[in-house]
């Protein structure tokens, strides 16, 4: 089976996503600075349970690129048109690294619409100044043209040393992913992501069920990350993926959809 390809105005731009299968609706959010095809291990495996939805973020590939500050909330609206304009009331959310703060933007505002969440690579904290400063310092260098460093950094920072190793068609893919990204999105997105908000005061709200998935070799949102959160969230569970990093779809992908599907299962 392959995915349908389709583009929908929303909020006033063109974005682009994918759809594949029947049942609950599932919502595929991609994390920074990538793309949907980073879920293409999950779609067919995991539409044989859910009506799966993979977009392109406002600005990132096939999706149209938009002058601003990429706020998670503005991503969480551009969402929000995308499963009201598919008729969709309520959907599974599960958000990787970035995508988990577009979810918490998304519970915060749109409660109601969040069927169960799914939490990969992720935490719940804003950024500390340090951070900050990490973020503003990409924005400045994406729109000085330094493409061809960030790309190789981010690569060096996403993946677990053993996928590195054994898997260099993966890492190449995601590089040049990273590469063919509009350094205005780079800059737009990474000052958004610096300005969100400390979603740790709505783990406790957080009604709906939650499956927190980490790479156990993730330096950028490690394990006692996810932990903490799943404490603090009143019907969450964690599971810890051997030989993964930040990119647990990517790295292990039979592991991430056999967890995803059981979690399915039960809703």
């Amino acid at each position: 089976m392959k995915a349908e390809q389709a583009y929908k105005t929303i909020n006033g731009f063109t974005l682009f996503y994918r759809e594949q299968g029947k049942g609950i609706p599932l919502l595929l959010i991609h994390g920074f600075p990538l793309t949907g095809n980073i879920w293409d291990p999950q779609i067919d495996a995991l539409s044989a349970r859910a009506r799966v939805i993979v977009p392109d973020l406002r600005g990132f590939g096939k999706s149209e690129v938009t002058e601003g500050t990429y706020f998670m909330e503005l991503f969480a609206h551009d969402l929000k048109g995308l499963l009201d304009a598919l008729g969709i009331e309520k959907a599974v959310l599960a958000g990787i690294s970035m995508g988990g703060y577009i979810a918490f933007a998304f519970y915060r505002l749109f409660p109601s619409s969040v069927r169960a969440l799914v939490l990969l690579d992720t935490k719940a904290g804003a950024d500390s100044e340090e951070g900050k400063k990490g973020r503003m310092n990409l924005a400045q260098r994406a729109r000085h043209g330094e493409m061809d460093t960030i790309a190789d950094e981010w690569a060096g920072r996403l993946f677990a040393p053993s996928t590195l190793k054994t898997k260099p068609d993966v890492v190449r893919a995601v590089k040049d992913g990273v590469f063919r990204t509009s350094p205005e999105t780079i800059a737009n997105a990474s000052l958004g992501m610096m300005e969100r908000q400390d979603s740790t005061p709505l783990l406790g709200e957080i009604a709906c069920p939650v499956l927190i998935i980490v790479g156990e070799e993730d330096m950028l949102a490690p394990v006692q990350e996810a932990k903490s959160m799943a404490s603090q969230i009143k019907n969450a569970r964690v599971e810890v993926v051997k030989g993964a990093g930040h990119l647990t779809c990517l790295e292990a992908p039979e592991a991430v959809n056999s967890t995803m599907l059981s979690f399915l299962s039960e809703l």
